[in-house]
């Protein structure tokens, strides 16, 4: 027996210790809630949650952009009604009534006058209809000049889709909304030629599925069938086949594009890519298929890529190592998939249109997710009413028909603001569902189980009873010495 060290106690006192830690750690994600609470708690979660808290609140903010857009639109829409009604029904009404012969010249004179003092009312409202200082109805100057790929109105576009297992539902999609996205390009007069790259899971030199790839065709319908009889394979989940992925995007670059069209790249998948050396030896040890590489290669070509795929923290931040590189966007597989195409849609269309944009909204939180709005010019020069005569009889028949062009001028531009307004409507529920699933994905990551830490904080404490009371009984043990010196 010994008494000058008291290992039982050390024995104690370092589980005391430990007990204190955790009950000290579970205190403290009680209290706040979070079970990250510093980097050392979960170096690869924080790394991972700060990335989605940037997505999450740039989605927050985009929703708001969405929303002072729609206002923005509202503003010039409603200051296009008042210019249609009354003033332009008003003008039109008077030159009918200018076009009876039965008035004296000082009838006519007094209806030229109403005329001249409607057309300045016209030009006051387009003058005046602003929204923070911006004219929205005489042509600013450009409030934003679009950087994008060099303007052209045609388009090649080749969509690359993973058909493994997991994937049925996204292609059955894709092929659901393929012709309103054909719609949206050519409605702005751009034409377009899709071609299609298909690839499976396993390795195509191994015995495996191979790619498979479409001529490109400007026939939409033939397109769509082509995307709905896609057979999709078994696996699925986790990684693209070794070689699959990437070589499928290579496989793209083999397409003959025309020579005066941007293009586009559309990789549609919910996996990474299998990017290290396995399977894809060139001889030197080397990966013969990098994504580095892969991405280097498609902007060297002027093409733009854009992915569609998950967002989970892990494999997107993988995927946009492809679509960064390019200036392509990346878009939420698990999304509204008719709004994700008409992003892009609106993407190409700003990439192909050969004028500037007069405004960019930005409508995502990454680069290159925005969404153009054309301005309208509603003085009466540009209606062509300028010069509006009712006087004689022959005036007055132009002036009909001048109206009538200047009627259907107005309603044009008042129905494609009402579009931007409904496009940006459904953008705005895509980018709320996008932050909603992201604030999901990251409180899964981040956030306390507070059952689990309640658990843990009453199972820390117990054990530091029992502790303290082993520590008054083990003390005592070395007094038993002392009765051996009686």
């Amino acid at each position: 027996m010994i008494i000058n060290r008291n290992m039982a106690a050390a024995n104690i006192l370092n589980k005391m210790n430990s007990n204190a830690k955790t009950s000290a750690k579970s205190m403290e994600r009680i209290s706040s809630g979070m079970r990250i609470n510093q980097a050392a708690d979960d170096a690869a979660g924080t790394a991972i949650s700060e990335k989605m808290r940037s997505q999450i609140r740039g989605l927050q903010q985009a929703q708001k952009n969405i929303q002072e857009g729609i206002s923005f639109i509202q503003t010039a829409e409603n200051g296009l009604a008042k210019i249609a009604d009354p003033n332009l029904h008003r003008l039109r009404q008077l030159a009918v009534q200018a076009g009876n012969d039965t008035l004296s010249s000082g009838d006519r004179q007094a209806i030229q006058n109403e005329v001249n003092q409607i057309i300045s009312n016209i030009d006051d409202i387009a003058d005046s209809t602003k929204y923070n200082g911006i004219n929205l109805l005489n042509v600013p100057d450009k409030v934003q000049e679009y950087k994008g790929n060099q303007p052209s109105n045609k388009s090649d576009i080749v969509f690359i889709i993973d058909k493994t297992g997991s994937m049925g539902d996204d292609i059955a999609m894709v092929g659901a909304n393929i012709q309103d996205f054909a719609a949206a390009l050519n409605s702005k007069d751009i034409d377009i030629q899709l071609g299609l790259v298909t690839y499976g899971d396993s390795v195509p030199s191994e015995g495996g599925d191979p790619i498979r790839s479409l001529p490109m065709t400007a026939d939409i319908n033939k397109f769509e069938q082509s995307i709905k009889t896609i057979q999709v394979g078994g696996g699925g989940g986790g990684y693209m086949g070794a070689e699959s992925g990437l070589e499928g995007l290579n496989e793209a670059m083999n397409y003959s594009f025309r020579s005066d069209a941007s293009k586009q790249f559309v990789l549609i998948t919910d996996a990474k890519v299998h990017d290290d050396n396995t399977d894809l030896d060139g001889g030197d040890g080397q990966s013969i298929y990098d994504i580095e590489d892969i991405a280097a290669r498609v902007k060297n070509q002027d093409i733009k890529l854009t992915v569609v795929g998950p967002i989970d923290g892990n494999v997107d931040a993988q995927l946009q190592r492809l679509s960064d590189p390019t200036g392509g966007a990346y878009l939420n597989i698990r999304g509204d998939f008719s709004s994700q195409l008409e992003v892009l849609a609106n993407e190409i269309i700003n990439d192909s249109s050969s004028e500037n944009v007069d405004l960019q909204i930005q409508i995502g939180a990454n680069t290159g997710e925005v969404y153009g709005i054309d301005l309208s010019d509603a003085r009466t020069e540009s209606l062509g009413i300028n010069n509006l005569k009712i006087d004689p009889w022959s005036e007055a028949q132009k002036a009909i028909s001048k109206l009538d062009d200047a009627i259907q001028q107005v309603s044009s531009e008042r129905a494609k603001y009402g579009a931007y307004e409904n496009s940006l409507g459904h953008l705005q529920n895509s980018a709320a569902v996008n932050a909603e699933n992201l604030t999901a994905a990251e409180s899964r990551i981040r956030d306390t189980d507070m059952a689990k830490e309640i658990m843990i904080l009453t199972k820390a404490n117990i054990l530091n009873q029992a502790s303290q009371a082993m520590m008054a009984q083990v003390n005592k043990q070395p007094q038993s010495i002392l009765e051996l010196l009686k």
